[in-house]
């Protein structure tokens, strides 16, 4: 019943939530398949699932433990050292409570510290809705549910578990309050009259399974679950829906502290990225005086019910178990319905505010003497000699071709400054060379050409390493290799799995970038396709003739990163992958021998990866300033220090 009560909450409210949008990128690797639930349930190795903490895989080992146990006519032994380990564990537990405040302010203090404005943003909906929905269930409905249950009332309820909830949450430790629900189950067995010796057995029959089997805040896992796969844009499939109330339930036995476990299972089991567990720790801080109060509730109910049951005091009554579900049903679902009406102001969809907001390091730009063009001048004049170390050093400047609408590589942020991975590494080429750098667009269709000529030292825009580049110009070794892929439009996702997939659709119409490589690239993969060139990818949102437009990997994955109803796929046997290089004037070897140097050092350094996360994958930078402090930034200041 209270399982039934807790999973509708948690449904009713999710529904709030609008559907995931569809996935920013999808690859071979991780096309979503069915689960196997008997390998997540009886795994190969115990050992292993108990080291891991696979909670469903232990919760189900020790089921058949403890049925097998209750078959043996010998077992009153291993029972008195289950009570020795008990009592044990009481005592540690008090030891617990003494310190647990120390704990809870080094975790807001840290929490505080370290959690970035952003994500604190988009989890301030998820937030609010996981405290209505513990705090609504936890101190109206469960209450109201137990005082038409047991000969109690709900004034009384709550007044008799007073100090059980502010125990509990003081220590934000759900087990602290065990003591104090014990006590209000023996002054309620006091009050019926029963005198029964086996009062307190029952009772603590009771709580011992009541603490095991009704963490009822845990199972609020399911709901952060539900708003991860809509932040994460993971789109969870039929089956998954109908299991994850089954998988929240073994997976939410355990204290609260053990939730963030079963976080870390379930979300690999909804393949979903491993920064959603952190997700799911930073708001503990706040959610977890929900979870716990719950929690505790869902102890009280169960020890009392059950024991007013045993003794014939109370009985389960239709009645009042549909009033709740009504109740519940009526709240939440009223919270649901209104909600959606205002989806897009709670849950903005994605933007493309992230890629836009990522900047270069101030530290690596002040070092630099730079200059952005962003028209290319007509009277472009070529440099002087060939691109050689001792050329540019003459020169004390070099001159980098980038390209425009190239995320993530080289593009225009929203501050109007040109950023990117292939832009920030010329900074740092610049930097290793003592000399300042001069940014000048390029033009794709001239681009072999204007390198022949000497119009730059390098460019560095995202450029691909094709056979008759490396003919015919000077080609760094690669930095990024990519597979093929395509932007494509939700709906279609299905359709561009495979290479054969997409051949076989008639009158495709595909969409490509006008660069010298894609065209004929297009041409030759797809001979049948009809190819719209596109100045920018920008324009497909309003070219709905266009079923697909074929890129790489990490710059489809960034477009549409910043735009829903579109996703990256990358197919399956679509041949070689696209390599990434710069591209030099021919005859550059002095300079392009440097250049592999630095890309090697790069590598060997972690500065390249450090890049990587960056601007391909979306890592925040970390920052070298100190973290806000009371004493740095409010007292010292105070003081006129």
């Amino acid at each position: 019943m209270v399982w039934g009560l807790a999973f509708l909450t948690i449904f009713l409210i999710g529904a709030l939530i609008p559907p995931a949008p569809a996935p920013s990128v999808i690859t071979p690797e991780t096309a979503r398949a069915a689960a196997d639930l008997l390998n997540l349930l009886i795994p190969a190795n115990i050992a292993l699932a108990l080291d891991r903490n696979f909670v469903p895989a232990v919760v189900v080992f020790a089921a058949l433990y403890s049925v097998a146990i209750q078959s043996l006519p010998q077992k009153a032994t291993f029972l008195e050292s289950m009570e020795v380990l008990r009592k044990a564990s009481v005592v540690i537990w008090n030891w617990i409570v003494y310190v647990a405040p120390l704990g809870v302010f080094a975790l807001f203090a840290s929490t505080a510290g370290t959690v970035d404005a952003a994500v604190a943003g988009s989890l301030a909906v998820y937030t609010v809705l996981f405290l209505i929905g513990t705090v609504v269930l936890g101190f109206v409905i469960l209450p109201f549910l137990l005082s038409r249950l047991v000969p109690q009332s709900y004034g009384a309820i709550l007044a008799e578990l007073r100090p059980a909830l502010t125990l509990a949450l003081v220590t934000t430790l759900s087990v602290a309050a065990l003591p104090f629900i014990q006590k209000a189950a023996e002054e309620l067995c006091r009050q019926e009259r029963i005198e029964s010796e086996e009062s307190a057995d029952v009772i603590k029959a009771s709580l011992s399974i009541a603490y095991v089997l009704s963490q009822l805040g845990n199972y609020f896992i399911a709901l952060f679950l539900i708003f991860a796969s809509y932040h994460q844009r993971v789109v969870l499939t039929f089956s998954e829906w109908v299991l994850l109330p089954f998988m929240t339930l073994l997976s939410g036995i355990g204290s609260p502290s053990a939730s963030v476990d079963a976080v870390a299972f379930l979300g690999e089991w909804l393949r979903l990225p491993p920064e959603t567990t952190n997700l799911y720790v930073e708001t503990m801080t706040i959610t977890r005086y929900g979870q716990v109060a719950l929690s505790v509730m869902g102890f009280a109910f169960v020890t009392l019910t059950a024991t007013m049951i045993y003794f014939g005091r109370a009985k389960m009554r239709l009645r009042p178990v549909l009033a709740a579900f009504a109740l519940t049903a009526m709240l939440f679902g009223g919270l649901a319905v209104g909600g959606r009406l205002f989806s897009t102001r709670l849950f903005p969809p994605p933007s493309d505010a992230a890629i836009m907001a990522r900047t270069l390091d101030p530290t690596l730009t002040g070092r630099v003497d730079a200059v952005v063009r962003r028209e290319r001048p007509g009277d472009l004049a070529p440099l002087a000699g060939v691109a050689t170390l001792e050329g540019i050093r003459a020169r004390g400047r070099m001159r980098i071709g980038y390209g425009r609408d190239i995320l993530p590589f080289s593009y225009f942020n929203g501050a109007g400054d040109l950023v990117g991975y292939d832009v920030a590494a010329a900074y740092r080429f610049a930097r290793d060379l003592h000399v300042g750098v001069e940014f000048v667009p390029i033009d794709w269709a001239t681009l072999e050409t204007d390198l022949q000529a000497g119009l730059f030292d390098m460019v560095m825009a995202g450029a691909y390493a094709t056979p008759e580049r490396l003919r015919t110009l000077s080609v760094s070794d690669f930095y990024i290799v990519n597979p093929v892929a395509f932007i494509v439009r939700a709906g279609r996702v299905s359709h561009f799995m495979s290479f054969a997939d997409i051949v076989a659709q008639p009158d495709l119409r595909l969409g490509v970038f006008q660069d010298p490589v894609l065209v004929p690239l297009a041409q030759a993969l797809f001979p049948k396709a009809k190819l719209a060139v596109l100045a920018s990818y920008d324009e497909l949102p309003s070219r709905p003739d266009i079923e697909a437009a074929i890129w790489t990997r990490d710059q489809a994955a960034a477009w549409t990163s910043a735009r829903t109803g579109f996703t990256a796929v990358v197919p399956a046997h679509m041949g070689a992958p696209l390599p990434l290089s710069y591209l030099l004037p021919p005859r550059s070897q002095d300079m392009l021998r440097y250049v592999d140097l630095w890309l090697q050092l790069e590598e060997a350094s972690g500065v390249r990866q450090r890049a990587l996360d960056y601007w391909v994958k979306g890592v925040p930078r970390a920052e070298p300033a100190l973290r806000w402090n009371l004493i740095d930034n409010v007292l010292l200041p105070a003081l006129g220090r």
